[in-house]
């Protein structure tokens, strides 16, 4: 299957199972995907933004985490894993209407960690720089049996 068919049949089951992801990115927009990266933008919305007006940090923290599972899916991985570490650098602010552009890029998949990066920019300006460590190994067996069950 294409990484983009892929990575968007991931991001479809995360969106079915509700709760927060659901929640803050129904509107993430998967742009494009190659092995291993992805290009997803959001247009910044009222519920977006913190109590000063700008894009809250809460959210772009959760971009990183998503934008980092997501790179992970486009490994042809159908689980993701779980957190394991998160970093955010806020490097300038974002506000309502702009659009967010959400570059993500698995750097490495292991037998037990997968490791990415993350980019959030507004044009040619960088909101945030993200990096995501994913405890993967029980992933990897449940990929494995969703192959061989015929799921995948």
């Amino acid at each position: 299957m294409a990484a983009l068919q892929h990575v968007k049949r991931v991001w479809t089951n995360f969106l079915s199972q509700g709760g927060y992801d659901a929640h803050a990115l129904s509107g993430l927009k998967l742009v494009s995907a190659t092995k291993g990266s992805c290009l997803c933008e959001l247009d910044v919305a009222p519920q977006h933004l913190n109590r000063l007006g700008g894009c809250h940090g809460g959210l772009l923290s959760t971009i990183v985490d998503v934008g980092g599972s997501l790179a992970i899916a486009a490994e042809d991985m159908h689980a993701t894993g779980v957190s394991t570490d998160l970093n955010v650098s806020f490097v300038s602010g974002a506000k309502l209407g702009d659009k967010l552009s959400i570059t993500s890029r698995c750097d490495k998949v292991g037998g037990t960690l997968a490791y990415t990066t993350v980019e959030i920019t507004v044009g040619d300006k960088v909101v945030a720089l993200g990096r995501h460590t994913k405890y993967v190994r029980l992933a990897h067996k449940a990929n494995k049996e969703m192959k061989l069950d015929g799921q995948a």
